[in-house]
């Protein structure tokens, strides 16, 4: 009697063992499988956006639309009137710009907030990329960046940060910071442009309209740090004292036309209604 109850009593705790086995698939010992490595991003990892599908795939492509949208009329820095289409291009008694050099008889595409403020953001820029391996030597900065990173080259083809200036003014400009110089050098004539000390002064009448560009950049996209202490109060008193005109309403809805996203966001976006009510 006493070995059928043992018998009985065994078989029992098997059977529960089992059942709470086969219950419990997450308790069982698991094989001793080789640890597998987070899969990296097919995409270089780096500042991310979203964008229409109408903008400028890289700078190349925003240079050919803005030949369109501006093919004559006054180039940014000087005021100075120009026709693309003419043989002499730019007509400097327009202005009283004096220059020298090829650059000044031609019109380029300044980037407001110049490609290095936002490159360097990108590892592409300052480390590099396998791909843009050159003869056993690391290639960095613009051209990699170009080659390697779709968000790069569609920032630096944003048409809203694009505007046509004389090729020498351009140069001259560099990537250097807006700023206000004391005293009236005019290096270029009578054209109200100083550089001096790393530091670039354009004329009263456009300082609003290269201080909202900065503020859209900024908005449009985050993380970037393009409007910070060191430039934010700046522009911000550039923005009160020199409102938005006629001429730059005309511009930026032009541009909205071709590339599909508005202008007016962030900070900018109370200045909407303004700029539509004409």
């Amino acid at each position: 009697m006493f070995k059928l109850l043992f018998r009985v009593l065994v078989f029992g705790m098997v059977a529960i063992g089992l059942f709470v086995y086969l219950r419990s698939p997450q308790e069982r010992p698991q094989p001793n499988l080789p640890k597998r490595e987070p899969q990296q991003a097919t995409q270089a990892s780096g500042p991310q956006a979203s964008f229409s599908p109408n903008h400028p795939r890289d700078f190349n492509e925003a240079k050919s639309i803005l030949r369109k949208i501006y093919a004559k009329g006054q180039e940014f820095y000087c005021g100075c009137r120009y026709d693309l289409s003419a043989k002499k291009r730019i007509d400097a008694s327009s202005c009283g710009y004096k220059g020298q050099g090829v650059r000044s008889q031609r019109i380029e595409w300044e980037h407001v907030v110049p490609a290095s403020i936002f490159g360097r953001r990108f590892s592409e820029w300052t480390q590099g990329h396998p791909s843009c391996m050159r003869n056993g030597h690391m290639e960095k900065g613009r051209n990699c960046a170009r080659s390697t990173s779709g968000v790069f080259s569609r920032m630096e083809g944003d048409l809203y940060n694009l505007l046509p200036t004389l090729g020498e003014l351009n140069g001259a400009r560099s990537n250097y910071a807006y700023g206000e110089i004391k005293g009236e050098t005019r290096e270029f004539g009578a054209c109200d442009f100083e550089v001096t000390g790393k530091q670039a002064e354009p004329r009263l009448a456009i300082r609003g309209d290269l201080a909202r560009i900065y503020f859209y950049m900024d908005a449009r996209y985050t993380g970037f740090e393009i409007v910070n202490r060191q430039n934010e109060g700046l522009l911000t008193a550039w923005n009160r004292d020199d409102p938005i005109d006629e001429a730059e309403r005309q511009r930026l809805q032009q541009i909205e036309s071709v590339q599909g996203n508005s202008f007016f966001i962030g900070r900018l976006h109370r200045l909407a209604s303004i700029a539509h009510s004409q």
